[in-house]
């Protein structure tokens, strides 16, 4: 194709090494892992899937625009070209030498004059050089060698695509409030988190909150179930009220492992002048106990003056948890028009 030739003659022309990249990790590589970067939603939906959730318009539109330009200079042409769907292709890269740099990489897949296409659109985040480079996909060996971060991440998508036609990885389906932005996040042994907040709100000061976890899972029954019964516990004793039930919602992936919801209230939140509500669903998955909980808070007083005030924000928390769940990528992804990135 032509417009692999023009891809090509930019990138040699942008100064770039025309030297063979070596297989496998960069020097001080670091691939992450779920809440180790904050996903930022996108603040208007212009194409379907990962981007159009979680890339800002800006961003698709700049895309959308280079594959647009891609196409008409192909031979023949094509002007008639619609996005049909954008996934997170790897995880995001960071690289520690010689100073750090972060790298991310999605495959847009488009329809072009009745034809399919899919382009690797690649973001390398570093301060005041930050680029973004679209080519299509068949033509990515080529640049693989000019470019060994974009190599690494090719490398890194290939283990995904393994990895889910395996079935031991699941998606997260998560349709964040509009303006929501990240407050929080954070990994280690014990799993990975991230928070979101209003905008103009923090995670000290927030009137509403969308909570993200990911807990190692454990091959026992009743994970999901010991959790929440604990929470409910905790709260009881924290909040001097009794604990509620935990509803069994279904299975979490189709597969194996169950979904469970509870409420969570508290009429005055100690040392504070705030009660607060919490809904909180958890999904066993082969990979990990997910929990998602949104939460609000409320003008502090009695328990049942409390229940009467959290009617609606009830209602809209279990709304959107009623979004949230599994996708199985081996078998389809039309479950997931909002996945959580990992």
């Amino acid at each position: 194709m032509k417009a692999r030739a023009l891809v090509a003659a930019a990138l040699i022309a942008a100064g770039q090494p025309a030297t063979a990249a070596d297989s496998g990790p960069l020097p001080g590589e670091i691939v992450t892992r779920i809440g180790q970067v904050a996903a930022v939603p996108a603040d208007q939906r212009r194409v379907p899937g990962f981007a159009g959730a979680w890339r800002r318009a800006e961003a698709q539109d700049k895309v959308v625009e280079r594959i647009a330009a891609l196409e008409a200079r192909s031979t023949p042409p094509c002007r008639d070209v619609q996005v049909t769907d954008t996934v997170q292709a790897a995880p995001d890269l960071i690289e520690t030498r010689p100073a750090p740099v972060h790298h991310a990489l999605e495959r847009w897949t488009v329809s072009a004059c009745g034809s399919r296409r899919q382009y690797d659109v690649w973001y390398r985040y570093e301060r005041d050089a930050s680029r973004l480079v679209v080519a299509d996909s068949d033509a990515g060996d080529f640049q693989a060698v000019l470019d060994p971060p974009y190599r690494r991440l090719r490398e890194l998508a290939a283990a995904r695509r393994a990895d889910e036609a395996a079935g031991q990885v699941r998606w997260l389906n998560l349709p964040l409030p509009p303006a929501s932005l990240p407050a929080g996040n954070s990994h280690g042994p014990g799993g990975w988190s991230a928070d979101f907040v209003p905008a103009g709100e923090s995670i000290r000061d927030w009137t509403q909150l969308v909570s993200v976890q990911g807990l190692p899972r454990r091959n026992v029954p009743g994970q999901a179930l010991a959790l929440l019964e604990g929470m409910q516990a905790a709260r009881a004793r924290r909040c001097n009220v009794p604990a509620g039930p935990v509803e069994a919602l279904g299975w979490g992936d189709g597969q194996r492992g169950e979904t469970l919801q509870t409420v969570l209230v508290c009429p005055r939140v100690p040392d504070t002048n705030f009660a607060e509500l919490a809904v909180v669903k958890a999904i066993e998955g082969p990979d990990f106990l997910y929990v998602i909980q949104r939460a609000w808070r409320l003008p502090a007083g009695d328990a049942d003056r409390v229940r009467a005030d959290s009617r609606e924000p009830q209602a809209a928390a279990e709304a959107f948890l009623a979004g949230v769940r599994l996708c199985d990528p081996a078998v389809g992804k039309t479950d997931c028009a909002a996945p959580f990135p990992r």
